[in-house]
């Protein structure tokens, strides 16, 4: 009998609770562009050409923040979908045409405008709705799952085919799965994660695949003129599920300035001639 994550579901739920949510306005009170409609529930967009909405965070102190909303792109390609807090470009999701429940993690010291913005070479629709808005305790930020059952918007593609969901009814906690096809070399990075300097961290992920290896690794991001940090191991891949680890730890801000940000990335680099790889229940979680 296959396990059910009832309890483990119940667990995290319970961690989630120290958060504390930030009001944010409504959709009608967002500036917005012509192009754009909105209702109580929804925003909309008919994509033609470069345009965004924005708004005001009303953030009470500086912390770490997690943005939340559902999102799909019919007739879009590429990455569609883009958040900006203030000045910087934090997020960037991939298209979908089913329902994805997007996440973007960010530090901010208080009150901030939040931009979403529409790209694209050909016209589409741009659907969002649900946002909500967290200040994190570090309770919060200890552990993270990239969810395939959640939708896309855990990676985006970096190169090559764009990755899908899938059912994975040999896996024994069944569930879903991130999966990229494809023939050439190809890249999914992850949306970041708040991290700390100096602490002991374990990524560890389920994969399955087209016989071979892969690379998968961490970094800290980049900031113009500083030392970029990284850490990248070679994993198996076979056709049977099997789960993988890397650990390591975040080297202190004056050694790397780059980690100041607090944000970190999650790479997994697929070889030419590596048609398939499955990844499924991705942790990221701060070891004692």
């Amino acid at each position: 009998m296959k396990k059910k994550l009832i309890v483990a579901g119940t667990v995290w739920m319970l961690a989630l609770a120290a958060a504390e949510p930030i009001a944010l306005d409504p959709f009608s009170q967002w500036k917005m562009p012509q192009g754009w409609s909105a209702t109580p529930e929804q925003l909309e967009c008919r994509f033609t050409g470069w345009s965004a909405v924005t708004m005001n965070l009303k953030i009470p102190k500086a912390g770490i923040c997690r943005l939340e909303f559902r999102y799909r792109t019919p007739g879009g390609s590429g990455a569609p979908l883009k958040v900006r807090i203030d000045k910087e470009t934090v997020a960037a999701y991939p298209a979908t045409e089913e329902w994805s429940s997007a996440v973007c993690y960010f530090r901010a010291d208080g009150p901030c405008p939040l931009t979403l913005i529409a790209e694209g070479k050909s016209p589409y629709t741009l659907q969002i709705g649900a946002p909500r808005l967290e200040l994190l305790a570090e309770a919060d930020c200890r552990k993270f799952r990239l969810d395939a059952g959640k939708g896309v918007a855990g990676f985006r593609t970096m190169k090559g085919e764009a990755h899908r969901i899938v059912p994975t009814d040999d896996h024994i906690e069944e569930g879903m799965a991130f999966l990229s096809r494809g023939k050439e070399a190809r890249e999914l990075r992850s949306v970041e994660l708040p991290v700390q300097p100096g602490r002991k961290y374990r990524l560890s992920f389920w994969v399955k695949g087209t016989p071979g290896r892969f690379r998968v690794g961490v970094d800290g991001g980049w900031l113009p003129d500083t030392r970029y940090w990284s850490v990248q191991q070679t994993k198996p891949v076979s056709s049977e599920w099997k789960k993988e680890t890397l650990e390591f730890t975040l080297p202190a801000v004056d050694a790397y300035p780059v980690l100041k940000r607090g944000l970190l990335g999650c790479r997994f680099s697929i070889p030419a001639g590596q048609e398939e790889l499955w990844l499924k229940d991705i942790d990221l979680e701060e070891l004692p």
